[in-house]
């Protein structure tokens, strides 16, 4: 019987013409006329709508026609192999628009997808967050959520799982070197704080931006003057584990600590270029910018503008090396595009995309302080980078 059916399928697949299939004869009520270049697009999609009609026609139950089309749409933009491009479901979408503006119900941490192991990596856990509760750190990789498989490209899907009801549970399989290891997570509210700042002892000014969202532009502008009032010697802006964000947001920042000139230009495919300026006016310190392995995208595009203009010192590891920039194209319906559209250029016109950027001076961290206190908890005096950068501007080594 299993044989039966099989060969049965084999003599449905070269059918795929409606002369051969009349139950897809559609009468033809009017004629249209369009150019050969919209034909042949149309053309195109002939074999989506085929599969459409075989599967309504022959599947042995009713089928959710829109919910196949929502897939399709899902499959096309994922069949760019760009992990930056992804169709978004309405929910998707809500899901997206509660993180920019900075809470959301989930599990609490910070995601890159990684094209260089195309897996999904933890680059900062949220403070109080149920992620940061189970003992999750950054630089996991997340493998498995309820026991499903996603890789880099599915990181959105993934993302959309470990999302929910606050109170429900979802399992989460990380990879931490060689050791998996499976948490089972409550979700709750996240509320995320984008910026935080600090005095020193000495009186440096230091400020960590974790992302480049919400209200993070105002959370820096505030540090800015507190460092005024304090009237700091000198300032660190930590841009370690800061996966990016907005474009104008990193602007926005430039604008307030460099002198005036290019910040960043951006040029898509066509050739057009959108050029960003910033003034004259800005917060004259000295100053040093901690990055690491995951300052990606607007990090990126800070750190880049503060080196080709020379007005820190760059400290820690070199950079991810996302040079590209995304748009997000919202539909009617809720739903929502986000594609990579254009690739961008520090001031001295370097596209830094899968190359990153090199620190001034190089420091590694103490593996065995992260291994005990994981990245996100190191204390200051165990943190390499953050004491190279105060050793930096204690003797005055940075303009």
């Amino acid at each position: 019987m299993l044989l039966a059916l099989i060969l049965a399928g084999i003599c449905i697949s070269p059918a795929l013409g409606a002369a051969q299939l009349p139950m897809f004869r559609r009468q033809e009520e009017e004629s249209v006329t369009i150019s050969r270049e919209e034909y042949d697009r149309l053309a195109q999609y002939q074999k989506l709508d085929i599969l459409l009609q075989l599967v309504e026609a022959y599947y042995y139950e009713d089928v959710d026609t829109e919910e196949m089309l929502e897939s399709a749409a899902i499959g096309l933009v994922a069949g760019v192999g760009d992990v930056y491009s992804s169709y978004y479901t309405k929910e998707d979408m809500e899901a997206f628009n509660e993180e920019t503006e900075g809470e959301y119900a989930g599990i609490g941490c910070q995601l890159i997808a990684d094209p260089t192991d195309q897996l999904i990596t933890i680059t900062r856990v949220f403070k109080g967050s149920p992620a940061e509760e189970v003992g999750m750190r950054t630089g996991d990789k997340i493998v498995y959520v309820n026991d499903v498989y996603y890789s880099a490209y599915e990181m959105d899907a993934a993302v959309d799982v470990m999302r929910g009801t606050p109170g429900e549970s979802v399992k989460v399989t990380v990879m931490r070197g060689l050791e998996t290891i499976d948490f089972d997570i409550v979700r709750k509210v996240v509320n995320i704080n984008y910026v935080e700042h600090q005095i020193l002892e000495g009186n440096i000014g230091y400020v960590i931006i974790y992302d480049f969202l919400g209200d993070s532009v105002v959370g820096f502008e505030k540090a800015l003057e507190a460092f005024r009032a304090a009237n700091v010697t000198g300032m660190i802006i930590d841009l370690r584990n800061n996966g990016g964000g907005l474009l104008d947001a990193s602007v926005m920042m430039a604008d307030m600590i460099l002198p005036k000139g290019t910040v960043v230009s951006v040029r898509d495919k066509a050739g057009y270029e959108q050029v960003y300026e910033i003034d004259d006016e800005y917060y004259d310190v000295p100053m040093v910018v901690l990055v690491n392995e995951y300052s990606a995208s607007a990090s990126e595009i800070l750190s880049g503008a503060i080196r080709d203009y020379g007005e820190g010192t760059l400290v820690g590891t070199k950079t991810f090396g996302k040079g590209v920039v995304q748009s997000v194209i919202d539909f009617p319906d809720g739903s929502g595009l986000k594609v990579t559209t254009a690739r961008y250029y520090t001031p001295s016109g370097e596209c830094i995309h899968e190359v990153g950027i090199e620190p001034h001076v190089t420091v590694e961290l103490d593996e065995d302080a992260v291994t005990m206190y994981g990245i996100n908890n190191l204390p200051h005096e165990k943190d390499a980078q953050l004491q190279k950068a105060i050793e930096l501007l204690t003797a005055g080594e940075v303009k």
